[in-house]
């Protein structure tokens, strides 16, 4: 074989023009078009499902279920009155709009104005639950039911006769002069 030879080699050879039936096309942009209006009339036939509407709890309804979570549960002492204090902090804040969780109780409690007798329910409540969270206060059975009582009563008489607009002055904290 000589490989100089190139009467072997040839030239590329033309496009083969392949025959467009559109009739084809036809045929197969039909079928779309039927399939599209017949799954269109079987979406609009189905009837819709309303998800029923559920009204968001209460400040109060949160509170008063997060009580009795916490009775069920039953942690240990430390843990109980820091989920007690949470839980009136939470309240106070979404009931009356106090930044309360973030804030020290006499933060709050100077900003809260609230009728003499829940300030000094709430204010011996929130001190109680801060001697046992900061000081290692060891209350016993009885002061934990007081403690629960008492946060309870709090969200009992606050839920139903305060309106937003009865917090919210400032008071001077206990131990300041003005």
């Amino acid at each position: 074989m000589n490989t100089n030879d190139i009467t072997d080699i040839r030239d590329i050879k033309d496009l083969v023009p392949i025959p467009i039936n559109w009739w084809w096309w036809a045929a197969l942009l039909l079928l779309l078009a039927i399939a599209a209006a017949v799954f269109w009339w079987w979406k609009r036939r189905q009837p819709e499902v309303v998800a029923p509407v559920i009204a968001p709890l209460t400040p109060y309804e949160i509170a008063m279920r997060a009580l009795q979570q916490l009775l069920a549960d039953n942690p240990s002492v430390e843990v109980f009155y820091t989920r007690l204090s949470d839980i009136v902090r939470h309240y106070i804040e979404e009931r009356f709009g106090l930044r309360a969780p973030e804030r020290t109780t006499e933060e709050f409690l100077a900003e809260a104005n609230l009728p003499a007798q829940q300030m000094t329910l709430l204010s011996a409540f929130l001190v109680e639950c801060d001697l046992v969270k900061f000081a290692r206060h060891q209350p016993d059975a009885t002061d934990r039911q007081r403690a629960f009582a008492a946060a309870e009563k709090f969200v009992e008489e606050s839920g139903s006769g305060l309106s937003a607009a009865t917090v919210g002055a400032q008071r001077p904290l206990p131990h300041s002069t003005t």
